[in-house]
């Protein structure tokens, strides 16, 4: 896998699609999916300048987050089981 590589088509894609819609490209946000990828993968994503990270699963999230850079921010994605918001809570920095 070759994250340089994949984050410049993913920006260049960005960049078109902003193109042709009238705006500018500074204005997305770009989150990173990291369900099923290491720590490791994700603090390499993060010195490409990726800094927003996406999990859908709260186990994964609490050890992924204690493993990364603290200046990451989190977000969960998807569907949230009611058994699992007191520690998605307090699990998101």
């Amino acid at each position: 896998m070759d994250i340089s590589a994949n984050l410049n088509q993913v920006r260049q894609r960005i960049s078109a699609a902003c193109a042709r819609s009238g705006r500018e490209a500074a204005s997305v946000e770009l989150v990173t999916v990291s369900k099923g990828h290491p720590a490791e993968v994700v603090c390499t994503a993060a010195q490409f300048g990726l800094s927003v990270f996406g999990e859908n699963r709260v186990q994964e999230a609490k050890a992924k987050i204690a493993l990364c850079p603290g200046r990451l921010r989190w977000h969960l994605i998807g569907h949230l089981q009611s058994n699992k918001c007191r520690d998605a809570y307090l699990c998101l920095p």
